[in-house]
């Protein structure tokens, strides 16, 4: 059944070759965004932008493509497991996902699983760091990471296609399918992704394989929007996600394992926008669902379940101050969430929040964002929480920028009623930080270098340790005071020289996170992350290196050099060459191969990741 879904998706992949009108040049064409917020109100923050060439050589699952392009450290139980993300020494819970300006993480326990993402069907993807995200909500203490759909309108009518189909090790196999269609007042993008499997890889090092690690997934999105007058756009965006994996055990005894996990999503948005020229309006209506089942043996149909649903409604007011180059934004939202468990009766928690940001662009070279937002929510008392960005140019290549944040988080549904493990007295956290930065940019060479200092008291985090009457059971505890500081780098440089194309990225962090009541460093958070990428292309012929480092990482409390898990060095590497590369037409052939020095490493205690695997792919633009 596997094989056939997998056939199936790669032949009506291209069986749209019939259908093609013909990729053309483009003429007059009109970018559609699904949210301007992040454009508009990032002054003083350091934002990066994945492309979709970044994505492709990293299609196979989202926590690779962050892992290898982002200073974000991902917590992954294994290959294609459980997975999640964090910045800065922060939890995940402070990561908030974007998809199309609205925060999907998930409501039960605060976070998104980024193995449950489909990330080649999305057409960028935006990283920003800090706490100044209020539009977005007001518990992303260290940042937010924006899936984007870009629709376009065009003068003349055109059709683009796209086919990816891969196989690698493992009994791996991936296809994809995205086609756009635009008009002059009317623009569809349609995806479709399947990826499976067996995910059997051998453990170095031990007369183990990967027992049970099989995952199988589905991700459908659909996008629209219509120009009803020069003025006014009607958008429709829906996502859906099927997912399937089996849980891997781990040693002394990992063919024990004997579960599994479904999950479900899916997600739907309306976006009304009316531009005058003074005045912007923008209503929003999202509708998300969210479900999984738990299978403790997979061979019976026995599963504990997990479900919610979510309303929202959202509008947005710009007014445009054209004397002093400023703009002064509203943002008003109301979101009604339902909750449930088959440990957890439902619960509904309410919240409206209101928003209002000033920007100013003062002669081009000073621009400012101030914030300020206000939560009313059914079960907490939510302050006021506030942000503010600078950004300063000395010259038109050099710039500092500087920004700080109060940001405020109530505690998730699992945090506070999970049986056995929940705690009922549990505290939101508050968190104050204040951002430096400093950076050059030309055509070729861009550099920036940034320190920051998190204050959070009242951090939820999860520890076995946590409740004496509870020994050994993992059980959310609020750590008094967490004072995280480091230093990040981000650099990238691009040559062309005759048909020779060099392109160099990188990315550095230092992270401490320091407990004040231990003085010891907060587990799960390694102290020194990096990757670096370069890629060469000469005429249809492109190759390119990955290098990650990421430090150890201590899983107790107390810091035990016992309990910790190693820093690693990972590299993958690959070549590309295209059969076709005209205007009309473009057909590339690819091999990938990751961990290129077969080497072990974990990323969870005692659950060893792939070896050197390979990955063949074919990618066709028509």
């Amino acid at each position: 059944m596997k094989n056939t879904l997998f056939i199936a998706v790669y032949f009506i992949s291209f069986s749209c070759l019939a259908q093609n009108d013909s990729l053309v040049n483009q003429l007059d064409v009109v970018l559609i965004q699904a949210d301007k917020k992040l454009d508009k109100h990032s002054a003083g923050y350091k934002v990066e932008r994945l492309n979709d060439s970044v994505i492709e050589k990293n299609i196979e699952s989202f926590s690779n493509l962050l892992r290898f392009n982002a200073p974000i450290y991902l917590r992954e139980y294994g290959a294609g497991g459980t997975s999640s993300a964090s910045f800065r020494g922060t939890s995940a819970s402070n990561t908030a996902v974007i998809w199309n300006g609205i925060n999907i993480n998930s409501i039960n326990n605060g976070q998104t699983g980024f193995n449950s993402l489909t990330v080649s069907l999305f057409d960028a993807i935006d990283i920003r760091s800090g706490g100044g995200s209020l539009e977005y909500g007001s518990g992303a203490i260290g940042g937010t990471i924006h899936l984007n759909d870009n629709l376009e309108f065009s003068s003349k009518s055109q059709t683009k296609n796209q086919a990816i189909a891969s196989i690698g090790s493992y009994e791996t196999y991936r296809g994809i399918y995205k086609l756009k269609v635009s008009q002059n007042k009317l623009a569809i993008n349609a995806g479709i992704s399947y990826n499976q499997s067996e995910n059997d890889y051998p453990w170095l090092g031990t007369a183990f394989k990967n027992t049970n690690g099989a995952y199988q997934n589905l991700g459908i999105n659909i996008s629209g929007a219509f120009l009803i007058s020069q003025a006014s756009k009607l958008k429709l965006y829906t996502a859906n996600y099927w997912g399937e994996r089996f849980f891997s055990g781990e040693l002394p005894n990992p063919t024990s394992a004997n579960d599994k996990y479904q999950d479900l999503s899916n997600r739907n948005l309306l976006i009304y926008t009316n531009n005058q020229q003074r005045f912007n309006h923008e209503v929003k209506l999202a509708y998300l669902t969210q479900e999984y089942r738990y299978f403790e043996n997979k061979a019976i149909e026995a599963y504990n379940f997990g479900s919610s649903r979510q309303f929202l409604i959202n509008y947005n007011v710009s007014y445009a101050l054209p004397n002093l180059n400023a703009s002064i934004s509203s943002y008003s939202e109301y979101e009604s969430a339902y909750g449930k468990t088959d440990r957890i009766d439902e619960r509904n928690r309410r919240q409206f929040s209101q928003s209002f940001i000033y920007d100013q662009n003062i002669k081009g070279a000073v621009f400012l964002d101030a914030k300020i937002r206000k939560d009313f929510n059914s079960d907490y008392e939510v302050p006021f929480t506030y942000a503010l960005g600078v950004k300063a140019k000395a010259t038109q290549q050099l710039f500092v920028r500087a920004n700080g944040s109060k940001n405020f988080r109530v505690p998730t549904y699992n945090d506070l009623f999970w049986p056995g493990q929940g705690n009922l007295d549990l505290k939101p956290e508050t968190a104050s930080q204040v951002e430096f930065g400093v950076g050059f940019k030309n055509n070729q060479f861009s550099i920036d270098i940034g320190s920051f200092f998190i204050h959070a008291k009242d951090k939820i985090v999860w520890t076995p340790s946590g409740d004496p009457e509870r020994p050994g059971i993992w059980v959310p505890i609020n750590i008094s005071d967490v004072k995280n500081k480091g230093v990040e780098l981000v650099l990238h440089y691009k040559a062309n020289f005759n048909k020779h194309a060099v392109q160099i990225d990188l990315n550095y962090s230092y992270t401490e996170a320091i407990d004040s009541e231990t003085n010891k460093q907060v587990i799960f958070v390694p102290k020194h992350l990096a990757n670096l990428n370069m890629g060469y292309s000469y005429k249809r012929f492109s190759f390119f290196f990955q290098q990650l480092f990421n430090g150890e990482v201590y899983t107790t409390e107390s810091n035990s050099n016992d309990f910790i898990v190693p820093h690693y060095f990972v590299s993958n590497t690959g070549l590309d060459y295209r059969l076709l590369n005209g205007a009309k037409q473009q057909l590339s052939l690819g091999v990938k191969v990751n961990n290129l020095f077969d080497t072990y490493y974990v990323i969870q205690p005692r659950r060893p990741m792939p070896n050197r695997n390979f990955n063949l792919n074919i990618n066709y633009k028509f």
